[in-house]
Order: structure tokens, then sequence, then C-alpha cells
């Protein structure tokens, strides 16, 4: 049986070192471990990260080397790592519908907690 993994991101570009900083560890994880289930959700200002404009603006350097959040979820997606994005923050942040990145699911904030009773681990920075 898959081990099951649930990152959350609620920062987008206030705070790119928790996108980074998860983006990292989940997709290491999924390199390390092919058949893990892992599942990110986009909470808060991190829905903005489902816009590849948005996603595409944010980088910083990572062990001597520069991280763009939109190449990494668009590597993370292509690995199998399930991106959800937060239908009840979407409107806030000005993120449409029709403008996700492909792969981004939107869900009700209720799919939150549908995963958590599935046996997905729960994982966050408090960065």
């Amino acid at each position: 049986m898959a081990k099951k993994y649930l990152f959350t991101i609620s920062h987008s570009t206030s705070s790119p070192m928790e996108a980074i900083g998860i983006l990292k560890i989940a997709s290491n994880m999924k390199v390390y471990e092919d058949d893990a289930d892992i599942a990110v959700f986009l909470l808060g200002e991190g829905v903005q990260l489902a816009k590849k404009s948005v996603a595409s603006s944010i980088s910083m350097e990572l062990e001597g080397n520069m991280a763009n959040v939109g190449d990494m979820i668009e590597m993370a997606i292509e690995t199998g790592i399930k991106f959800y994005v937060c239908h009840a923050f979407m409107p806030a942040f000005g993120v449409k519908p029709e403008e996700l990145m492909e792969g981004a699911v939107a869900k009700s904030s209720s799919y939150l907690g549908e995963l958590l009773l599935e046996g997905y681990v729960p994982f966050s920075l408090g960065i």
C-alpha cells in the first residue's frame, strides 16, 4: 500500500520560501519513493500559485541554483504529484477557474478534510 502525504501551501508572493521548500521536499519524496501518493493543497494566498503567471514570477536561490516555482510545480505534476486549489479562496485572490495551471484541480475546502480522513499524513512549513 502506497504511503499518502498531504502538503499545504498557504502563501505565494509573501513567503516564497514556503512554496519552494514544500515543492522541493514533495518532489524529493516522489523521487525516492515513486509509488508515494503525494497531494499539495493550495489555500489562502497559496491559491495564486495555481496561476502560471504568478508561479512563474516567483524565484529564489536554493542550494546554489535559481528555483522557479512555476517550473517546480510543472515538474511535480509531471511526476504524479496532485495539486488541489481551494475553490473558496480563489475569488478573494483573483484566481479564475480558466486560469488554473494544467493539472491543478479546484476543490472545495472540505476536500482537505476528506484527504485527511483517507489517511494522508499532513505536512506544512511554518516559515
